[in-house]
C-alpha cells in the first residue's frame, strides 16, 4: 500500500486498510509506504484549530511538487521493494538508479528554465503549491479560498481584489481540478493572468508522466511571467 501520508487520504484509506483484512500493508508495517515520511514537510502548524480551515496537523501533504522530493521518495520505495521482494532486488535497484540519473539531469534544467520566475507574486487558489512555489522561489500574496477547503466566496474575493491593489501579484494560479470561476472573477477585475497548472499527472494533455508535469508546469508559468 502506497500512499503520500500527512492526513491526506484520512478521509477513506484507514477504513480500506481495515477491511482489506491484510496484515502486511497495515500502517507501521512494511508494506505500508507513506511517503510523505521521508521529505520534510511545510506548514506544519504550531497548533490545531478547525476554526482555521482543513487544517493538515502533520503539515502540508502535496510533497510531489518539489522535485526534490520525488527523488528522495523514489529512493526510499527503491530500497523498500527491493526489502519485500528480495527476489528481485537487483532489478529494483536498477530501475532505481536509471530514474535517478534522469531525475538528477532534469532538475538543474527545470531551475535554470525557472530562474525568471523567481520573486514573482501568485494568488493561489488552496494551499496546495507550496512546495512548488518554495522551490521556484515564488511569493503566494494570498488565496482564492478564504480558509482552506472554503469555496470563494464573493465577500472574500472582493477583499482580496481590494488588497491586491497595494500587494500586487503577477498571476493567478489554480490546479486543473479547481473551480475555474473564482480565478476567471479575479482575472477579469484585477486584471492579471489565470494560469491552470496540472498539479499532478493527467491534470493536463501533456502531463502524461513526472517529467511532463514539470515541463508543463514550468512552461505555463513562464508564459504569464513574460
Amino acid at each position: 500500500a502506497i500512499c503520500t501520508g500527512a492526513e491526506l487520504e484520512v478521509g477513506w484509506l484507514p477504513i480500506v486498510l481495515t477491511q482489506s483484512g491484510n496484515a502486511k500493508i497495515q500502517e507501521g508495517a512494511p508494506g505500508f509506504f507513506e511517503a510523505s515520511s521521508f521529505v520534510v514537510k511545510l506548514e506544519v502548524p504550531q497548533r490545531i484549530d478547525r476554526a482555521q480551515g482543513d487544517v493538515h496537523a502533520a503539515g502540508n501533504p502535496h510533497v510531489h511538487l518539489d522535485p526534490r522530493n520525488i527523488a528522495k521518495i523514489a529512493q526510499a520505495l527503491t530500497q523498500r521493494l527491493a526489502q519485500l521482494d528480495g527476489a528481485n532486488a537487483t532489478a529494483y535497484h536498477s530501475l532505481g538508479e536509471a530514474f535517478q540519473q534522469k531525475w538528477g539531469q532534469a532538475i538543474p534544467r527545470w531551475e535554470a528554465q525557472a530562474a525568471p520566475l523567481k520573486g514573482m507574486s501568485v494568488v493561489t487558489y488552496h494551499k496546495d503549491m507550496g512546495y512548488l512555489i518554495a522551490w521556484l522561489g515564488m511569493r503566494e500574496v494570498g488565496y482564492l479560498e478564504p480558509k482552506p477547503g472554503l469555496p470563494p466566496t464573493t465577500g472574500h474575493l472582493t477583499d482580496l481584489l481590494g488588497r491586491l491593489e497595494n500587494t500586487p501579484a503577477r498571476a493567478i494560479v489554480r490546479s486543473a481540478y479547481n473551480n475555474p470561476k473564482p480565478a476567471e472573477w479575479l482575472s477579469e477585475r484585477a486584471r492579471i493572468p489565470a494560469v491552470v497548472l496540472p498539479f499532478t499527472v493527467g491534470g493536463t494533455e501533456r502531463a502524461r508522466d513526472l517529467f511532463g508535469l514539470f515541463d508543463d508546469s514550468l512552461d505555463r508559468l513562464l508564459h504569464v511571467a513574460q
